[in-house]
């Protein structure tokens, strides 16, 4: 099976296992107290386990975890993005796992779940499609560190414009432009007026260095690259731009 990687190794960066049918990604945001995230991160690896499981059962393509790099105001607390990607094969298994982590016993798993939920003090969560996308990667590297996820309010009527542009028009000058690997997710769930993401563009680098190195690169557009963008603004807007940073991913 063909690996992609995405955004959402999205890829992230994310790795997802291109087969037929449609990529669905659930992305969870859980946020908890700085005081906690030495515990939280120890006990991880009892969920990764779980995910390991429901990759090897052929319930989940992949699993990969990011932490939120540039919160909008000063705070005592982190943001973490767990990510999980399915295939069509994936959703439609009928599979089943024992659904208690390696080296656990079932009230251990409990006492250890129960534990790990309670850190979170806000949580947020959000299925999308994947769209399209590239992948500068070359076979065998490292995953990219770093994301960025661009959050899209897209006019309603023009979403089919919309997605053409992106995929025709901007996925060949962000090729050009360096990113590792660039995607782009349509939002399934979520939606309204008080929920105005509708679409989700994914760029990858491997290094901050890397990120701000080009965001630092205040060159010269060309007239084909203006208009471009102007008729783009006509149908989207962007409503943030956050960078997460790779924390574990399923190897």
């Amino acid at each position: 099976m063909k690996k992609l990687l995405f955004l959402f190794t999205i890829l992230f960066s994310m790795s997802i296992n291109a087969q037929s049918g449609e990529m669905r990604i659930n992305m969870w945001y859980g946020t908890i107290e700085n005081s906690d995230v030495e515990e939280h991160l120890a006990l991880e690896k009892h969920f990764k386990s779980l995910w390991k499981q429901q990759r090897d059962a052929g319930m989940l393509a992949n699993w990969e975890m990011w932490q939120l790099m540039n919160p909008n105001e000063a705070s005592t607390h982190t943001t973490y993005l767990y990510v999980k990607f399915y295939n069509e094969e994936n959703r439609n298994s009928n599979n089943q796992i024992s659904g208690i982590p390696e080296g656990l016993n079932q009230d251990t798993w409990e006492v250890v779940r129960d534990k790990q939920m309670s850190h979170f003090k806000k949580i947020y969560s959000t299925n999308v499609s994947y769209k399209g996308g590239f992948n500068n990667s070359t076979e065998g590297s490292k995953a990219a560190e770093y994301a960025v996820i661009n959050s899209m309010n897209v006019n309603w009527y023009k979403q089919a414009e919309y997605e053409d542009m992106e995929l025709k028009t901007f996925m060949p000058i962000n090729k050009r432009n360096g990113m590792r690997a660039w995607g782009l997710t349509k939002v399934l769930d979520q939606l309204g007026t008080e929920r105005k993401t509708n679409y989700y563009t994914i760029d990858f680098y491997n290094t901050l260095e890397e990120l701000f190195t080009l965001r630092s690169n205040t060159s010269k557009m060309s007239k084909s690259v203006i208009e471009a963008n102007k008729k783009i603004d006509q149908i989207r807007s962007l409503l943030s731009s956050d960078i997460f940073k790779l924390v574990d991913n399923l190897d």
